[in-house]
């Protein structure tokens, strides 16, 4: 039987984007959110949560003020564990054009609050009529995402009326994240 429901999240407060998801040290838990316009990170021992335990953490990332990503960020799904430590694909968006945009960042893998790499470009971003135009135009909004022999797999919502899926090897994604 499934427990009620309850918050983990300050009632009241915008707190959205999130996941959770098992650490490398057994028994720890790290748990990525967007508060305001940055992404947050809260690692723990626990997931017990009540009026006196709920998220919080640290800003993990802000806004870029000079790049593809100034005005808001939030995760893209849960982050996946590679050799070289978690991928974590998040959605950006700027100022200047409301463009939902796709970049990645590298954590180290036993401590995820140091990010190793981020993205100086975005990876993916609008191109297709489904994605251009919509509901709301100018998006791609991932919302998860499965890695099969190499190869990831990104499942998004384009133009906030479609879902589609995006293709592209692990290796490649790496070695944008780890060129100097």
């Amino acid at each position: 039987a499934w427990a009620p429901a309850k918050l983990i999240s300050l009632p009241g407060v915008d707190d959205k984007d999130a996941c959770i998801v098992e650490g490398k040290s057994k028994g720890t838990y790290i748990m990525f959110h967007r508060l305001g316009d940055s992404i947050w990170i809260e690692t723990r021992d626990n997931l017990d949560f009540d009026e006196d335990h709920y998220l919080s953490g640290s800003v993990l990332i802000y806004p870029r003020a000079d790049k593809w990503d100034n005005l808001k960020l939030g995760i893209a799904g849960p982050p996946f564990e590679t050799k070289e430590g978690w991928v974590l694909l998040y959605h950006g968006v700027s100022h200047m054009n409301s463009v939902y945009r796709v970049g990645a960042m590298l954590l180290d893998l036993y401590n995820p609050k140091k990010v190793l790499a981020r993205t100086e470009y975005p990876i993916f971003e609008p191109a297709m009529p489904y994605e251009l135009e919509g509901q709301v135009s100018n998006v791609v909004f991932p919302c998860g995402q499965v890695v099969i022999n190499d190869l990831l797999f990104v499942y998004y919502g384009g133009g906030d009326r479609v879902v589609g899926v995006a293709t592209l090897p692990v290796k490649n994604l790496l070695d944008k994240l780890l060129e100097k």
